[in-house]
């Protein structure tokens, strides 16, 4: 039995990371009367960058590796997980609790107990100064109330789950919290997610969006490339939130190992459409189709952090408001940038077919890596 474990436990291990995810660890709280329950998930990938965890750095992190490792994974926690209580320091010890899977690899869980009648803040200091885009992702019940927040190590100070006055009736999370936590991660989210990015480059290449006159006494620029834009980014937002939306209620799912190749192959279709366009595939029905796959892919960060039923419909909301701010900050410094060489001659033949074709490659390159590696 001992024998087929670690061989589960490597096979757990060796899977490939998916690409688009960004850094996150998740926090699972609760706290009874008088004792606080801590688990923590940490991806080795990323444990890896401050620790020797793959230790003959052969890319590939064994069962046996991460058994050697663990000690010093445990103090590393030790040292950047504290929790405080309204009457002071509130100590922990950290040990190791298996591993787990998630969608971009193995994680290694932590979990701790401590004896905490009113808990008031916790100060994750985790990967500060190596990995400013690190994320904490907070869910659990703390003083019989529902708890939901998200925070990056690099904050001034700790987070507070109770406010100072009155610990033990203060919501640790409210509501306008939840949401304002999770629209700052849904927008962090959508500009690190570079395949999210480029399939939205590969839709608006084509469009060409001139701001102001044309040189001359011409009329106006025309504005169907702007409700081409306008409908383009409006259909790929009601994919999107319609996936994203049944999976994190758990109405339906999909699994990130088909969900990440086709995302990837999203683009490389799309960018073929730039090169040699087929009149039945618009840009807005390839935008509502594939963005039906784009939002399993957003779907797995809230999936993950479990979050509270009774916050996980505003969490939805805020995550997909960020997203949505992410995408337009996006299409507008891509229309930003164009206008440097959108009125040129040579736009069509050197923006729109040369950068499809390297967003094609781009593809075919993630494609391999999340089908293969």
């Amino acid at each position: 039995m001992k024998q087929l474990t670690a061989f589960l436990c490597s096979a757990l291990i060796a899977l490939p990371a998916l690409a688009h995810k960004g850094s996150d660890a998740y926090l699972d709280v609760k706290q009874t009367t008088d004792q606080v329950t801590l688990q923590l998930a940490v991806a080795i990938k990323d444990l890896d960058v401050v620790l020797p965890v793959d230790a003959n750095a052969d890319g590939l992190v064994t069962f046996g590796e991460v058994q050697d490792a663990t000690p010093a994974v445990e103090a590393l926690i030790q040292s950047n997980a504290l929790i405080q209580g309204a009457s002071g320091g509130c100590p922990l010890q950290w040990r190791y609790a298996g591993l787990e899977r998630y969608s971009d690899g193995a994680y290694i869980k932590l979990s701790s107990t401590a004896n905490c009648a009113a808990l008031e803040s916790i100060r994750y200091t985790l990967f500060k100064t190596e990995d400013e885009n690190h994320r904490l992702l907070v869910s659990g019940n703390v003083n019989g109330r529902d708890l939901l927040t998200t925070a990056a190590p690099q904050q001034a100070g700790p987070i507070l789950l109770v406010t100072r006055n009155a610990a033990s009736q203060a919501a640790p999370t409210g509501v306008g919290q939840t949401v304002l936590s999770y629209f700052g991660l849904g927008m962090h989210h959508l500009l690190e997610g570079y395949d999210h990015l480029a399939f939205l480059l590969a839709l608006v290449l084509p469009l060409q969006l001139v701001l102001g006159r044309k040189s001359g006494p011409e009329p106006l620029t025309d504005t169907r490339p702007w409700w081409a834009l306008l409908c383009t980014v409006t259909a790929f937002t009601v994919g999107h939130s319609i996936t994203l939306a049944l999976a994190s209620l758990g109405i339906t799912s999909a699994s990130p190992d088909w969900v990440e190749p086709v995302i990837a192959a999203s683009i490389g279709v799309t960018a073929l459409l730039n090169v040699f366009p087929v009149k039945a595939f618009s840009p807005w029905r390839l935008a509502l189709g594939f963005g039906l796959i784009h939002g399993y892919g957003f779907a797995g960060l809230l999936t993950e952090a479990a979050a509270p039923s009774a916050l996980l419909g505003w969490a939805l909301l805020g995550f997909n408001l960020g997203v949505e701010a992410g995408q337009l900050l996006a299409v507008l410094l891509w229309v930003a940038v164009s206008q440097l060489f959108v009125r040129q001659a040579w736009y069509g033949s050197v923006v729109v077919r040369g950068g499809s074709i390297a967003l094609f490659a781009l593809a075919a390159y993630w494609v391999w890596e999340r089908v293969f590696s």
